[in-house]
């Protein structure tokens, strides 16, 4: 009874993880911004299965055991069924619309942190009796009463480090590959204002080191405006040109009246000028507050792939129209810049940098 019992705990728990570990439930995850709280239940998921193998093994005949067991395979079904449930009504437009509100985003936060602690408590239970031996060879002589929760907990830590190892860096993001024009998207788990203060560090590094000749941070305005886009990124573009060369007096009276003469061309004269000035010189564009895909739309068919290794950053609070700013086969890593607080994702196409 007590096999039968393990080998349906099993059986559940491992329907469970496969599914918290698939891309369905990766990318209900990313939309909804709770990865944090569905990669924390995927690796205890994954802990418990190794547990209940464990147990198997050694036929531990303890009710105790029987029922943590039991507690298992019914937190395995809430989670199997929570990641359904979502992943079902984020597929119907209408509920998606409603879904971005505030309030609708919170509530749905905080039936997965009540997931997640009921998961992290039922584990817990586990240490906290210490119901299960470890697994491997037994040893002659018998292990001290917290071999148990040193495993577990070694278990914890390495789990962190490869992830930490995962982890990439914004400037390496930046630096590395070819003369291609690169597009990262950037997006953050707790609104924009966090992943903003990483990319002004990093964009404020860049203009102190000169890497790139052209620099414009532009803030995207609602609604989004074709003609005060261009004019604010020319003008950004040939103060820094100005900046750059240290010309004398005269040739700054000139800058200023060409600066003049943006403010009153128009919208197809800016593009020709724009073109123009954009493929001449490596430029690093940041555009803060994007919000829809097809504001990215517009903007991407006016910045040239002048192959002298220009970067554009796209900072959004849509994890979808991150990745889509980039491409549907993007690769999506966290940035080493996240913290406790929040998680910073960056989405880029890998780059050959021989």
């Amino acid at each position: 009874m007590e096999a039968t019992g393990l080998s349906v705990g099993k059986s559940v728990l491992g329907g469970a993880l496969g599914y918290a570990k698939s891309t369905v439930a990766e990318e209900v995850a990313l939309q909804l911004g709770i990865t944090r709280d569905q990669a924390f239940i995927r690796d205890e998921l994954e802990m418990m299965l190794s547990f209940l193998m464990a147990a198997h093994e050694e036929q531990d005949e303890n009710k105790v055991v029987k029922t943590w067991v039991k507690q298992v395979r019914d937190v395995a079904y809430d989670v199997e069924d929570c990641l359904q449930d979502l992943a079902v009504r984020i597929g119907k437009p209408s509920w998606w619309c409603f879904l971005r509100t505030l309030v609708d985003r919170h509530c749905v936060a905080t039936r997965m942190k009540e997931l997640r602690a009921k998961v992290e408590d039922v584990s817990q239970r586990n240490v906290r009796y210490r119901l299960i031996k470890g697994t491997g060879p037994k040893p002659a002589k018998r292990a001290g009463p917290s071999s148990t929760s040193d495993a577990t907990m070694f278990g914890i830590e390495e789990t962190r480090r490869q992830k930490d190892r995962a982890k990439v860096d914004l400037s390496q993001l930046i630096n590395e590959g070819n003369d291609d024009l690169r597009v990262i998207a950037v997006w953050g788990t707790s609104g924009l204002l966090g992943q903003t203060v990483v990319i002004k560090g990093e964009y404020n590094n860049l203009m102190r080191s000169k890497k790139f000749k052209l620099y414009a941070w532009i803030r995207i305005v609602h609604p989004f405006n074709p003609l005060d886009f261009l004019q604010c990124i020319m003008r950004q573009f040939y103060q820094t040109s100005l900046e750059e060369a240290r010309k004398t007096q005269e040739i700054t009276s000139i800058g200023a009246q060409v600066l003049k003469k943006i403010g009153v061309m128009k919208q197809d004269e800016l593009v020709d000028a724009f073109t123009e000035y954009a493929s001449e010189k490596s430029y690093l564009i940041v555009l803060n507050d994007l919000s829809t895909f097809e504001e990215w739309d517009w903007i991407s068919k006016y910045f040239p792939n002048n192959k002298k290794g220009s970067r554009i950053i796209v900072s959004t609070e849509q994890g979808e129209v991150a990745r889509l700013c980039v491409s549907q086969e993007s690769v999506m890593s966290e940035l080493k810049q996240s913290s406790v607080d929040q998680s910073i994702f960056a989405f880029y196409n890998k780059v050959n940098i021989y």
